[in-house]
């Protein structure tokens, strides 16, 4: 049977075309592209980094709609900050059930290339901003990244994360030096309220008569502790002897603002 536990115990918690005309594909379309060549037109683009970015999407497939976005974030990954890129022309070469075989051509104003500057936090009271800075794998006069940085913030969340900040917001200022071409950011803070580990409910199919009472009361080792996504997995990890699959387990956060909590919902194999 299906069961749905709750732990009641203290809160603290992406026809063969004629002619090589452009294709007609909607950008709803669910089939991805599948790029075999790759025309940029560029006027002042280097021939290197046209390489880059032609490597970069040759032989990948991709949904129609997500690529003018693609091409843009790989010019960005490229120091290419401004760059501006038109829909990209499809020309369908082959058609299939799971992907469309393509070559595509796009038009791209580069704009100037810039680097990195330095990177200052505001707000930042509860780690020291060097530390902070650490996180982010992009150094001063690095061809600036944009996917690069992003990663950047993600290691910052989940740095807050770990001390129950899970409302932590992270905003970035770009600021330009054009007589420099570099870019300097400012990432303003807003780091919350820290939460603890509440509730657990579990959503699954028990594998065995016990193993959702057995989840229950393992669980009591983390009731009432700073929530931590590290020190949840490391928990699901151990629970695979009492729940087999529970390592894999998707799960949900369930934020209670008023007690200063979280739940847990496991959905289980």
């Amino acid at each position: 049977m299906r069961i749905l536990v709750r732990i009641l115990l203290f809160s603290a918690i992406a026809n063969i075309a004629l002619a090589q005309k452009p294709s007609l594909v909607s950008s709803e379309s669910t089939t991805k592209i599948r790029i075999h060549r790759v025309t940029i037109n560029a006027s002042n683009l280097p021939a290197g980094d046209r390489d880059r970015i032609v490597h970069h999407f040759a032989q990948n497939a991709y949904f129609e709609g997500e690529l003018q976005s693609r091409i843009q974030t790989a010019f960005q990954n490229l120091g290419y900050f401004k760059a501006h890129v038109d829909e990209p022309k499809i020309f369908l070469l082959e058609q299939s059930q799971a992907t469309n075989d393509a070559d595509i051509s796009v038009t791209v104003e580069e704009g100037p290339q810039y680097r990195l500057g330095e990177i200052h936090f505001q707000k930042a009271d509860l780690f020291p901003t060097d530390q902070l800075r650490r996180i982010f794998p992009i150094q001063s006069g690095d061809l600036f990244n944009k996917t690069t940085f992003s990663k950047g913030l993600d290691n910052l969340r989940h740095l807050y994360a770990t001390e129950g900040y899970i409302n932590c917001v992270a905003i970035p200022v770009v600021k330009m030096d054009e007589s420099h071409r570099t870019i300097d950011l400012v990432i303003e803070m807003n780091e919350g309220e820290p939460y603890d580990f509440g509730l657990l409910f579990l959503d699954g199919k028990e594998p065995h008569a016990g193993a959702g009472q057995a989840l229950m009361e393992s669980w009591k080792t983390l009731q009432g502790k700073r929530f931590n996504p590290d020190l949840l997995m490391t928990w699901l990890v151990k629970s695979a002897s009492l729940w087999p699959g529970a390592a894999a387990a998707h799960w949900d956060v369930i934020q209670l603002p008023p007690s200063g909590a979280v739940d847990i919902r496991l959905l289980l194999p």
